[in-house]
């Protein structure tokens, strides 16, 4: 029961979870490492990139982070970091330390939002805050199903307790309307091209 409550309703999207690894899908590019960032430069509300672990305050995301990365802290107010990117259909980051505390809030291009809280984060798995565990820290993502509504942003909050860190977040584009069309006369073309082909490598004998 608790776990089914962990896990939002929406279900126009899909929660998956690399545990121990933080592998990036060839489809995603990478919008945010933090690296335009100098260590201790704000990113948000009670938000900031790091560049190490600092104890009592943020642990880097153990699996994938390299460099700068981002930490939202819960003390002595909750944080947030807020991220709005082109629409698309996946979005995934690198995962650290996962807690109870921590939520991420999707934001779709309906203008709805959907909350993602603690082990609802990565698909119902601990969230124990533990700093080495694949269980806790790895690659998590979420991929909008057919019908469903773009993702287009994520807010990363962290309440009264610290933190919520993460890294290498990343999406992957929507074509837009004009793509698609020049995609579809691309595929016509090259099919009257293969029929030609075949017609002209066709030779009739006769005996």
């Amino acid at each position: 029961v608790a776990l089914a409550a962990a896990v939002p309703a929406n279900a126009a999207v899909t929660v998956s979870f690399e545990n121990g690894a933080s592998t990036l899908d060839p489809a995603t590019t990478v919008i945010e490492d933090f690296e335009g960032y100098a260590a201790g430069d704000a990113i948000g509300s009670n938000a900031f990139a790091y560049d190490n672990s600092m104890s009592g305050i943020a642990a880097r995301p153990a699996h994938g982070s390299t460099g700068n990365f981002g930490a939202v802290l819960g003390v002595p107010t909750s944080g947030s970091y807020t991220i709005n990117f082109a629409t698309s259909r996946i979005f995934s980051f690198a995962l650290g330390s996962l807690d109870t505390y921590n939520t991420l809030r999707l934001l779709f291009s309906d203008g709805t939002s959907e909350d993602y809280i603690g082990a609802g984060i990565n698909q119902g798995l601990t969230a124990n805050g533990d700093q080495v565990s694949g269980l806790t820290n790895g690659r998590v993502t979420y991929t909008v199903g057919a019908g469903g509504p773009w993702i287009t942003g994520a807010t990363f909050i962290s309440n009264n307790q610290n933190s919520f860190e993460f890294d290498d977040l990343a999406t992957a584009a929507v074509p837009e309307p004009a793509t698609w069309a020049m995609m579809i006369l691309g595929f016509f073309g090259l099919s009257f091209a293969l029929r030609g082909r075949k017609q002209q490598n066709l030779r009739v004998r006769y005996s």
